[in-house]
């Protein structure tokens, strides 16, 4: 990691000790997440993409008929 940019390489450790403490949660404690480990994941994580209903690009299901 000699070659990266300071602040590439300090991004990394911060993630790093993220991965560490939520592992050490997750291991430690059920239940829900506390906030204040959810809050940078929700900041870093795209949502999921979302499917809707009647897409273009879906093929009609299984004995439908196909839009004209």
């Amino acid at each position: 990691m000699a070659n990266l940019p300071e602040d590439i390489v300090d991004r990394i450790r911060a993630l790093e000790r993220q991965v560490h403490r939520l592992t050490t949660y997750v291991n430690s404690k059920p239940g829900a997440m506390p906030a204040s480990l959810a809050a940078p994941l929700a900041a870093v994580e795209p949502a999921p993409p979302r499917a809707e209903e009647g897409s273009a690009d879906e093929p009609p299901p299984d004995g439908a008929a196909a839009p004209d």
